[in-house]
């Protein structure tokens, strides 16, 4: 027989298993014996199931195991709903996860959630549930067995390992969860965690950019050298012929990553003489599963200056990208090339502060806010505003609209 093998690094539970020495990946030469066998561990009860596959080949072994941890997953869900409020507190998180979903009988209490905002609350209720087995040494608890003990032991695990505001975001977790066991699942116990005090929280440092320290970083796209070498020898090129306009478009708008990197010169608009980027909201869409929100990004002069020397005049109905207009690279790749290459860059100009590119929407940010004060969030997009027919602007929005384009010059 043939001998059988995984990839390096896989993460997907697929190890190869012999039927003679009864171990994993052991290295033996038994390859009559060998077969692919999936392991999964259950992240809340701690519990192990695998299975001995019967595909031969990687591939097919994937297809297999995927099919295998479906089956576990509704195995795992199928009775938690219909064993009342009498459940140990893994079925109460499985339980909450579904609720959370949007997969429960309390649908009229659905909000829109992202996935990652879930799978990072489900994580939390994890740690705890984790910490109470740790303490106790037991490997089941019920709801109503959760004392003040376990809290306490738990908050004081979190100060140790976390900042504050993480722990604050944990411990606001807890107490929505076991809210949701007392007025959802109308469990009888209480809510220890709303005892938990709040930890303060130093205040965060902003980070802006002068223009003396910007134009030292535009300097040295010419004169430093285009890549470099990451820790694991692969050469990483980050010069290309557009990375300074993209820094500069990234600063002169103030939108986030996924957003400039797809400007493209259809997306400029004309109101009253205001001129703007309108675009769809990605992060508002993304959140609401909607393609309603979009946001809007005034082209003040230092912007319709830089967009000038483009070629806007000719471009203005084009829908050509304005960064990287031949499209060489996704957008994942290049958001990912410029973010490397500020870094590069900003190392190569010798500016010792703690910068990343975010830091240029921070600088926009601060120089917007100095003219439109409490307005800002209106062109930040930190508030959304919906869209309305044929593209109509709200009056609100083309008031800050103009006032940002006619007033606010990043760097004064």
């Amino acid at each position: 027989m043939s001998k059988i093998k995984t990839p390096k690094n896989t993460r997907n539970g697929i190890k190869v298993w012999c039927r003679k020495c009864r171990q994993n990946n052991t290295g033996c030469r038994h390859y009559e014996y060998h077969s692919y066998r999936v392991n999964v561990i259950d992240r809340i009860t701690g519990k192990h199931k695998s299975k001995i596959l019967e595909a031969t080949e990687y591939d097919d072994a994937q297809v297999e195991a995927i099919n295998f941890k479906k089956g576990l997953a509704t195995q795992k869900q199928a009775p938690v709903s219909s064993m009342g409020n009498d459940y140990a507190l893994a079925d109460g998180i499985l339980k909450y996860q579904l609720y959370l979903q949007g997969d429960s009988e309390y649908q009229q209490y659905n909000k829109v959630l992202t996935p990652k905002y879930i799978k990072e609350t489900i994580g939390f209720l994890v740690k705890f549930h984790d910490s109470v087995r740790e303490n106790r040494k037991i490997e089941w608890i019920k709801p109503t067995q959760i004392n003040r003990a376990d809290v306490s032991y738990f908050f004081g695990k979190l100060k140790e390992k976390y900042h504050p505001k993480s722990v604050n975001n944990i411990i606001q977790s807890l107490t929505t969860f076991f809210d949701f066991l007392i007025d959802k699942e109308d469990i009888v116990l209480k809510n220890f965690f709303k005892e938990c005090a709040s930890l303060p929280v130093p205040k965060k440092v902003i980070y802006t950019l002068n223009k003396d320290e910007f134009d030292m970083i535009l300097n040295a796209v010419d004169t430093y050298a285009p890549s470099f070498t990451q820790n694991n020898g692969k050469k990483v090129q980050v010069y290309y012929p557009w990375m300074k306009n993209a820094f500069r478009l990234f600063l002169l708008s103030g939108g986030r990553r996924e957003e400039i990197i797809n400007l493209r010169w259809c997306d400029i608009y004309s109101k009253n003489g205001t001129k703007f980027f309108m675009i769809g909201n990605l992060k508002a869409n993304r959140i609401q599963k909607s393609d309603e929100y979009v946001k809007y990004i005034p082209i003040g002069a230092d912007l319709e200056s830089m967009l000038n020397e483009l070629g806007f005049k000719d471009k203005k109905h084009s829908n050509e990208r304005i960064i990287d207009p031949t499209e060489e690279f996704s957008s994942n790749t290049m958001m990912e090339r410029i973010t490397m290459a500020f870094t590069h860059y900003k190392k190569g100009a010798g500016i010792k502060g703690p910068f990343t590119l975010k830091n240029l929407r921070k600088t926009y940010i601060s120089w917007t806010n100095q003219v439109l004060g409490k307005d800002t969030g209106m062109i930040t997009s930190n508030s959304s505003e919906k869209v309305l027919n044929d593209h109509y602007l709200d009056p609100t929005i083309l008031t800050n609209l103009d006032k940002a384009a006619l007033e606010v010059k990043i760097f004064g």
